[in-house]
């Protein structure tokens, strides 16, 4: 049985190939295009990626986008579904479950729900639990920890889980796992998510910026 994010990543590439080269995304200005340009670069050649925030270096990482967005669309999407190549560090034994999970499915909705009309998928139980587990532990902790009050999470019939702890009154996020991922990620307008908590406080909460 293949792992979440071995899943995942067969659907984030079935959604591309669904939509077709140059189709919006929820990324901000980002088509379907740039979207896969991103996913092959962070995979295989990842130095691009970190060169593109040294100064110097800016123009060269430029060039080698452009040159990967030219490749043929189809290709793109073969190689982001093929995995990444042996010598990439996300081939390293449980890498591509710990970094890639959360990745693979924000971005598979990014582009299903840019979308009009579009539904939550029907995720398997164990599949939620995994993203769960991500979400009340380091990922939720790192994106929220700019919050200035307490904040727990809650999935359908369970009970809140603190995740930043603050004095005074704080706000529970409560959905599925997968629409908690979306909302936490950045994208608040297309999950399914509740706030609940006294007025001040929610009003505080929705303040805060999340990465996009």
């Amino acid at each position: 049985m293949p792992s979440h994010s071995a899943a995942e990543r067969q659907a984030l590439a079935d959604a591309l190939a669904a939509a077709g080269p140059g189709a919006p995304t929820l990324c901000a200005g980002w088509t379907t295009t740039d979207l896969a340009t991103h996913l092959v670069l962070r995979e295989g050649r990842p130095q691009v990626r970190l060169a593109g925030a040294v100064g110097p270096l800016r123009s060269w990482a430029a060039r080698q986008e452009e040159t990967t967005r030219a490749q043929p669309y189809p290709e793109l999407i073969s190689r982001i579904r093929n995995g990444p190549p042996r010598t990439s560090p996300f081939a390293l034994p449980g890498v591509d479950q710990r970094a890639n999970l959360l990745e693979h499915f924000v971005h598979c909705e990014d582009v299903r729900r840019a979308a009009p009309d579009w539904q939550p998928r029907e995720l398997p139980a164990d599949r939620q639990t995994a993203f769960w587990k991500s979400l009340s532990g380091p990922f939720g902790k790192l994106t929220l920890r700019k919050s200035e009050v307490a904040v727990s999470l809650q999935t359908p019939g369970g009970e809140p889980t603190p995740v930043i702890k603050r004095t005074g009154p704080g706000v529970t996020l409560a959905g599925e796992p997968g629409e908690l991922a979306m909302y936490l990620s950045g994208r608040k307008e297309h999950a399914r998510v509740q706030i609940l908590g006294e007025q001040e406080a929610v009003a505080r909460f929705r303040s805060l910026p999340l990465k996009a």
